[in-house]
């Protein structure tokens, strides 16, 4: 059974590729739902220590969505914003909202999840041949290390590392750059499936 600490840096490669691929999918959806252009990419893909993790900006203030993944692997997915980020956002979809509404604000951010965790992984079952369904999104607000402690408790169990996306948001009219964070936490059986498809990728 393989842990996330044996992707190489071919693996890496191909989920930074198949992220950038979702990244495109997700910045046109956006285009579309904002009424402007929008960029996206995925600068990196990196495997880092849970621990590390938690410890990183630990303090930060961070609105969180949290997504649960089925079908041919099972797994989560967690998209992080600065509050202040995350605020930007949400203005562009409800002017009067903010992290800290519950109605409206909770809704556009999770609208937004929805598009950019749901576009990603489409790329990934597209890129795997694999069907994959989600979640709704669950809602936080706060720290980042305690929404990170409590997220990836039961990852931990498993493995001691997770995947770490990074992502910027490009409003090309605005000319501001948002910087998220995504974790994808694949359960052990998962990540095996994902090893054994980008092998034979590898080796095409």
């Amino acid at each position: 059974m393989h842990n996330l600490s044996d992707l190489g840096p071919k693996h890496l490669d191909l989920l930074m590729e198949s992220g950038n691929i979702g990244a495109a999918h997700a910045a046109s959806s956006l285009s579309v739902l904002l009424n402007k252009p929008i960029d996206m990419t995925i600068p990196s893909v990196r495997v880092l220590p849970l621990s590390e993790l938690i410890d990183h900006d630990a303090e930060k203030h961070v609105a969180a969505s949290y997504i649960q993944v089925y079908g041919g692997l099972r797994g989560f997915f967690i998209m992080m914003f600065d509050v202040h980020q995350a605020d930007t956002l949400i203005h562009e979809l409800v002017p009067e909202g903010n992290v800290l509404d519950e109605g409206l604000g909770k809704s556009a951010f999770c609208e937004i999840s929805n598009i950019l965790c749901g576009s990603y992984l489409s790329a990934l079952s597209n890129f795997l041949s694999i069907p994959l369904t989600q979640s709704p999104p669950i809602y936080a607000v706060d720290m980042a290390g305690a929404i990170l402690s409590e997220g990836l408790v039961e990852l931990s169990l498993y493995d001691e590392s997770a995947l770490l996306i990074d992502a910027i948001l490009f409003d090309k009219q605005k000319g501001n750059q948002l910087n998220g964070e995504f974790l994808f936490l694949p359960f052990p059986d998962s990540l095996d499936v994902i090893f054994d498809i980008s092998e034979g990728k590898l080796s095409m």
